[in-house]
């Protein structure tokens, strides 16, 4: 005889969970985790070689808190988020490349890690 299990669940609870003060420090822990991963793989230029901006990437990492407003059932539901952003001038360049600047892909090599360290 097996018997079967069924969850249902409470979506109105689960909903207020994702706006609780824990949730925002949870996702700032993960950020920040992924700050320190970010900073040991961005490219750091050697100022004997001429590079003005060395070090400037990898200092200009920052974690925001973030209030997304997401739509569940038609209805707005605002949860709570962050982001890991880089504000050097030349960010895009480092992470996508162009005819002078290699693709570094720091962010997404970063966003790799972690999922594969949660995959366990």
């Amino acid at each position: 005889m097996t018997s079967h299990s069924k969850y249902t669940g409470n979506y109105r609870g689960i909903g207020k969970l994702f706006t609780r003060p824990g949730i925002q420090r949870a996702c700032r822990n993960a950020a920040v985790d992924m700050k320190h991963l970010a900073e040991s793989l961005a490219p750091h230029g050697d100022p004997a070689d001429g590079d003005r901006h060395s070090g400037l990437y990898a200092s200009s990492f920052d974690v925001v808190p973030v209030w997304r407003n997401i739509k569940w059932k038609g209805q707005s539901r605002w949860r709570a988020s962050v982001r890991l952003i880089n504000t050097a001038p030349h960010a895009w360049r480092v992470e996508h490349g162009d005819g002078r600047v290699p693709r570094y892909a720091v962010l997404q090599r970063t966003i790799d890690a972690a999922k594969a360290a949660h995959r366990a």
